[in-house]
């Protein structure tokens, strides 16, 4: 029911489809087609040709250029693209009562943060973070299920290992979650150190091996081991004399094409010259020294981005935006009951939701990066909305998840 509830938002916004592109100006779009057309993930910028590049992870640009060269016409390619949106927000939604299940007992939560994470949901097609969002879901379940069978065998760190390793390609940020999730498998469990070392030795190998291909590329080009190419850009763009706290606010402004490779020819020409790796560190180094001279721009600057992480400022579509401040004004009694209440993974969320958001308070704010943990929040807010329920609502709503069969749950409300 939540799969084919969380269809509809998406439906809707694909026939309001303002905003809804992959023309010029979306990275990850034009490495896909530069793919398709030089054999080669670059050209993400449209100042210039700037060739190879690793300024994005290399997964959602090559799914991009998978669907280029399947459908070719440009039309076909962006409906594909946001009907496999569509379906991917409704199953990150239908997978959170089975993770509310496993980590407390009772769907509850999940069923109602759900219904929340669908009123959130929105289309971003030339971005991975819906597509991140619901590989953390779906890793945490997995291993959530290693670790109560006790399945600590190589195999099974292998498999986890080439999950993490895929989710490394999408997106370099899940290790902010990742981590501290094996961390509360690990230790909350008592694991013993040997079991620990076969499960997490196989892990770290899998999942190295599977980016070696991407390191070795990287290090073909530039004669370095890089992953990524773009924070030191980001970064410089994002703090300068004429930054503002969200990117909206910097295109207005004319700021972020007068400081990025994306529009400045002086900056994209610097960037061919350099290399990525050289340009990205010049960049950083400029943008310390720009927050070391103007500190109290940069603390307000930084203020305000820490606001607008858990409060994004209202983009096309506007409600998904709203309904997202609703979700966070709910997460934080939830997450006060939770931690009253000792339960399974408090010291996980927090954790989270304190480390996750640090790398994006110093850049411009934009909504895409709240997504990837979005479904934290909503778990978080859901179990709120369920332990102020009246009883007999919540009591249908504790019944044992489908495929346990015989299987008692508590009710904790």
């Amino acid at each position: 029911m939540l799969f084919a509830l969380g269809l509809a938002p998406g439906f809707y916004q694909l026939s309001h489809p303002a905003g809804l592109s992959l023309g010029p100006g979306n990275e990850m779009a034009m490495e896909a087609r530069n793919l398709v057309e030089n054999g080669v993930i670059g050209n993400s910028f449209r100042s210039m040709n700037t060739g190879p590049t690793a300024t994005n992870p290399p997964l959602y640009p090559l799914f991009l250029a998978l669907y280029t060269f399947l459908f070719q016409k440009p039309v076909m390619i962006v409906a594909a693209v946001l009907i496999t949106d569509i379906i991917v927000n409704a199953l990150a939604a239908a997978l959170l009562p089975a993770l509310s299940a496993a980590l407390w007992g009772t769907p509850a939560p999940g069923i109602a943060g759900g219904v929340l994470a669908i009123a959130a949901s929105q289309l971003i097609p030339s971005w991975d973070a819906n597509y991140t969002q619901l590989g953390l879901i779906g890793f945490c379940l997995l291993t959530l299920h290693l670790a109560r069978a006790r399945e600590y065998s190589v195999w099974h760190g292998t498999l986890t290992g080439v999950a993490l390793g895929i989710l490394f390609l999408l997106s370099q940020v899940v290790l902010l979650v990742a981590l501290p999730w094996m961390a509360y498998l690990f230790w909350g469990r008592h694991t013993r150190p040997p079991a620990m070392l076969r499960f997490i030795l196989p892990l770290l190998l899998a999942a190295l091996l599977v980016n070696l291909p991407w390191l070795l590329r990287n290090y073909g080009i530039w004669g370095e081991f890089v992953t990524r190419t773009n924070f030191g850009m980001t970064l410089y763009t994002s703090n300068n004399d004429c930054a503002e706290p969200s990117v909206y606010q910097e295109l207005a402004s004319g700021c972020y094409q007068a400081t990025h490779p994306e529009s400045s020819v002086a900056e994209a020409g610097l960037l061919k010259n350099l290399g990525e790796p050289a340009y990205d560190r010049l960049k950083r180094a400029a943008a310390m020294t720009w927050i070391r001279s103007h500190s109290s721009r940069f603390l307000q600057l930084t203020l305000a981005r820490m606001i607008q992480f858990w409060f994004p400022v209202p983009n096309s579509p506007r409600y998904a935006a709203y309904v997202i401040w609703i979700i966070t004004l709910l997460s934080l009694p939830g997450f006060y009951i939770l931690l009253q209440r000792r339960a399974p993974a408090v010291v996980f969320l927090g954790t989270i939701l304190l480390i996750y958001p640090l790398p994006y308070y110093v850049v411009v704010s934009a909504v895409r990066y709240r997504v990837p943990v979005l479904w934290l929040s909503s778990l978080t807010a859901g179990y709120f909305l369920t332990a102020i329920a009246p009883r007999r609502w919540s009591a249908g709503f504790n019944a044992p998840p489908a495929g346990i069969a015989g299987s008692r749950v508590t009710n904790p409300y």
